[in-house]
């Protein structure tokens, strides 16, 4: 904890661009959510949509952080990196090997 207020205490201008972050992402989540929330809700009566609304909003608050702090701990298992790495690699050449293959016919699928 110590070495952490020393890091930033050592680098202020890149401790505060790093919370100036941090608080970007979570407002932009924190719309996202109140967004499909309030989507979800729209065919509810207004008791239950009022209830819904909350309850959504706390739900997405205690799961953000459990999120978190299951983050921390993943990003201390050192295999978990380059496991990540080879499946976005993964992932790349699975997305070039579909666009090789897709024909014309596939732009004008029915709906």
């Amino acid at each position: 904890m110590q070495e952490l207020l020393q890091q930033i205490l050592d680098n202020p201008v890149a401790s505060l661009i790093i919370i100036s972050n941090l608080v970007i992402i979570e407002s932009l989540l924190s719309v996202d959510n109140a967004a499909v929330l309030a989507t979800m809700v729209l065919d509810l009566p207004q008791d239950q949509r009022n209830k819904a609304l909350k309850y959504g909003i706390w739900g997405a608050y205690i799961f953000r952080g459990l999120a978190m702090i299951f983050a921390a701990f993943l990003i201390k298992v050192w295999w978990l990196k380059p496991l990540g790495g080879l499946y976005l690699l993964y992932l790349v050449y699975d997305y070039w090997k579909g666009k090789q293959t897709e024909t014309k016919e596939d732009d004008f699928i029915d709906k």
